[in-house]
């Protein structure tokens, strides 16, 4: 069947006519689109809100912290020089005990079997001694018998020969025996040296803060003494001995003030001052460490052996001084604010007045002061610095006036780039 609308020409032509429309319909609805894509979700400038802290005038001190163990001041080993049998123990942990106290016995059995022995043995060179001059006595009598009868011609002179090698004989005896004398008391001596050395006794006034012994234990002092006891002088002064990094080993010296803090009473400090500062390095998994000597109260015995100290030493301190928080100085701006100056980050200066240009060791850095709303920096000369605030001094910063330490992007989620798109706001705390 024929189509009407193909049999009318001016149908045909009208089609035509329309599609042209069509197109510049689309291409203007298209155009609408990006115009307001381009200008209609234009974002709005940022509404940047500081964060500041006002400088203020006051104390700063520099300190060192580190770590170290809690000793006695005094602390001896008490060992046995002798071995044997523990036939008593007198004293046990935490006892005090005075200097020359027994502590502990070892089985003088055979120790006094060998001092008797060693008497005997004393005798014996006495009598042999004694023996020796009676037989030198008889001697000299018979030598001068035998010169007298030579005199006479009554014997011959090889007679008075012997009689004079027999005296002098009689005489060898007699030192052979002061020698064997003086080592017969030597024995006996040790004999009784090493009776005594079955008492141990205390060699200092103190606490027993460690016993090694029971009764009935047998001890060997073949090469080394073994220790039996450990004692404590005086608990009311501790030592602590800390550990001091190479880099701060320059602001440790003798005689600063120091606090110690232990896990078993948190928030109490004990307070004492550096005693000494050693030369001899100690090097751990590459970390070069110096050992140094802490003195510290202890009235109340809360210190104990063998704690763990955290250790704080005051190095230099600076009174009413110019003082800002230290994040003043690692703030600058840009993560929200476009185009503000990047600030000036501590670092050594050139001297010109310096005759060979050499560097100076002031450190600068920039902190940024707030004026009628904008933050203007200003360069400052550091000195002390502490956990919180640093000491500065510059012409443009004076005491209460506001530093900025951060700032928040306070910008409307719905007129910040990408927001449609989940956008957020963003801080630049540190």
């Amino acid at each position: 069947m024929t189509d009407p609308a193909s049999l009318d020409p001016f149908a045909e032509l009208g089609k035509r006519r329309r599609s042209p429309w069509r197109v510049i319909l689309v291409l203007l609805l298209v155009a609408a689109v990006g115009g307001y894509a381009a200008f209609g979700r234009r974002p709005k400038p940022k509404l940047i809100q500081y964060v500041t802290a006002a400088a203020t005038v006051g104390d700063v001190q520099e300190t060192v912290e580190t770590s170290g163990t809690v000793q006695p001041v005094v602390q001896v080993q008490v060992g046995s020089q002798v071995s044997g049998r523990i036939a008593r123990v007198l004293v046990d942990f935490n006892h005090r005990v005075r200097a020359g106290q027994l502590l502990a016995e070892i089985d003088p059995t055979p120790f006094r079997a060998s001092l008797l022995q060693s008497r005997a043995q004393v005798m014996t060179a006495e009598a042999q001694l004694q023996r020796a001059r009676a037989n030198e006595q008889l001697a000299a009598t018979n030598l001068h018998r035998a010169e007298d009868l030579r005199a006479r011609g009554l014997n011959a002179q090889s007679d008075v020969d012997q009689s004079r090698g027999a005296h002098l004989v009689a005489r060898a005896d007699i030192a052979l025996a002061t020698a064997e004398i003086a080592r017969a008391r030597a024995s006996l001596t040790s004999a009784e040296t090493n009776l005594a050395y079955t008492r141990i006794l205390a060699p200092i006034d103190g606490v027993v803060i460690q016993r090694s012994i029971d009764e009935g234990q047998t001890v060997a002092a073949s090469f080394q003494a073994p220790v039996l006891f450990l004692l404590a002088g005086d608990l009311t002064r501790m030592r602590i001995m800390a550990n001091i990094d190479e880099a701060d080993i320059a602001k440790v010296r003798e005689r600063l003030v120091a606090e110690a803090r232990v896990d078993a009473f948190p928030g109490e400090l004990f307070r004492g001052e550096v005693t000494e500062v050693r030369y001899g390095a100690t090097t751990t998994s590459g970390v070069v460490t110096y050992p140094a000597v802490l003195t510290v109260q202890n009235p109340a015995l809360k210190l104990r052996p063998g704690m763990t100290a955290t250790i704080t030493v005051t190095s230099n301190r600076h009174t009413g001084v110019l003082r800002v928080p230290n994040a003043a100085l690692r703030y600058e701006p840009g993560a929200f604010s476009e185009g503000a100056d990047a600030g000036v980050r501590p670092r050594p200066s050139r001297n010109a007045d310096h005759p060979d240009g050499g560097a100076d060791t002031t450190r600068w850095g920039t902190v940024y002061v707030l004026q009628s709303g904008s933050p203007r920096p200003v360069r400052v000369r550091i000195g002390l610095i502490d956990e919180a605030l640093t000491e500065v001094s510059a012409e443009g910063l004076a005491d209460r006036a506001l530093v900025v330490v951060d700032e928040i992007d306070s910008t409307p989620a719905a007129s910040r780039p990408g927001a449609a798109f989940g956008g957020s706001s963003r801080s630049r705390a540190r």
